[in-house]
């Protein structure tokens, strides 16, 4: 079973971003925000943690819906996961998005790739 759990949609409505997954491998009810991120800057996304009481399930945001978390990070509107129908905010996301973009910027050790893109639609004017 699978501990990668991808976005494969995201919407900003109601004050919040909703990040739209339905391949979640257990209900959101028995799921509890990590409160942490990482980057997977081979595969260009962000990366919030879950845990289960056996496991960690990493959310996968790749950089598609980058420009939809840039907007609402401006806005300091919470991020919320949805799958089948349960609903789970991702607690302290802002935070984590903040420290990670401050050391992404102009740090080559996270790929000059991973570096550029972040660049391009967090920092670009």
């Amino acid at each position: 079973m699978s501990n990668k759990v991808t976005v494969e949609r995201a919407e900003r409505k109601d004050g919040r971003l909703w990040l739209y997954a339905d391949n979640v491998p257990v209900p959101l009810a028995h799921v509890t925000p990590k409160r942490h991120m990482l980057v997977d800057s081979d595969a260009l996304a962000f990366v919030y943690i879950l845990e289960t009481d056996d496991r960690f399930l990493y959310v996968i945001i790749p950089k598609q819906w980058w420009p939809e978390l840039k907007a609402a990070f401006a806005e300091g509107e919470p991020i919320w996961l949805e799958s089948e129908g349960m609903a789970l905010e991702l607690e302290q996301f802002g935070e984590e998005l903040a420290y990670l973009l401050e050391n992404i910027r102009d740090n080559a050790n996270y790929g000059e790739t991973f570096e550029q893109a972040v660049q391009e639609v967090f920092f670009a004017e």
